[in-house]
């Protein structure tokens, strides 16, 4: 593979540079990236809303990236999209402000719909429902993206499912941290990519079948390992990472 031929997914709108998952990171990273990756959760009515973790200041699953409180399920979207990203005056966006004020393409990870959900691949009993968790989240977020260029990544089935459900051809990508799992939910979703993490492409046999996008890449000799072990594409916290490949 050539430089050329590697896509650099820009994380979070390159969240080492720049405020992540906001409006203004993600024009920033338009011009140095092939697609930026942003993350969307539910707020408490349902809107899709661009943000990564649970609460908008620091508790569980969250580092008080924002100037607000308590948790994003909770909110309505009005008091959620009123927080600034770590004082930088950008503000966390809704999905539908941020897909009408940019235009570079897109991979959607598909968080929370606002309410818990598992991760990894499920029982075949357990697959129904967990769609219907995800689903009119889903169907909101689809509906939001209109035609826009768009691929869907998730750690959840139920979410890849729902997705599946809506559309039979919209591009998916299970994120996983061990490679047989991505495996199997791409075959089971017919997934066109799979997203694993570094420590999983250091320790198994890459796909060849599928596109390969690895996380999360921080250093260039990180950018470096993860071609030598077969990624087609990094998903960078900053931009320039593959300068001495």
């Amino acid at each position: 593979m050539t430089d050329a031929d590697l896509v650099v997914i820009a994380h979070r709108g390159f969240a080492g540079v720049n405020p992540e998952n906001t409006v203004g990171a993600v024009r920033a990273a338009a011009s140095r990236a092939d697609r930026v990756e942003l993350d969307a959760v539910a707020c408490a009515d349902g809107t899709p809303i661009v943000f990564h973790d649970a609460r908008l200041d620091s508790g569980p699953e969250s580092r008080g990236i924002t100037d607000g409180t308590g948790t994003v399920a909770d909110h309505p979207p009005e008091t959620v999209t009123a927080a600034t990203v770590r004082g930088s005056g950008e503000r966390v966006p809704t999905l539908d402000r941020l897909v009408a004020e940019t235009a570079v393409p897109l991979d959607v990870e598909l968080k929370r719909p606002g309410t818990s959900v598992r991760r990894g691949s499920l029982p075949a009993a357990e697959r129904t429902a967990a769609r219907e968790r995800w689903q009119p989240f889903v169907d909101r977020v689809l509906d939001e993206l209109g035609d826009r260029d768009v691929r869907f990544s998730s750690f959840c089935e139920g979410a890849l499912a729902a997705v599946r459900e809506r559309d039979s051809s919209v591009p998916l990508a299970p994120l996983c941290r061990n490679l047989d799992v991505g495996r199997e939910l791409a075959a089971r979703y017919d997934a066109d990519a799979i997203h694993p993490s570094l420590a999983a492409v250091r320790a198994g046999d890459v796909p060849t079948d599928r596109t390969v996008n690895v996380w999360t890449i921080r250093t260039w000799h990180e950018a470096r390992d993860a071609v030598a072990s077969g990624a087609d594409g990094l998903i960078a916290d900053y931009p320039g990472l593959t300068r001495w490949l």
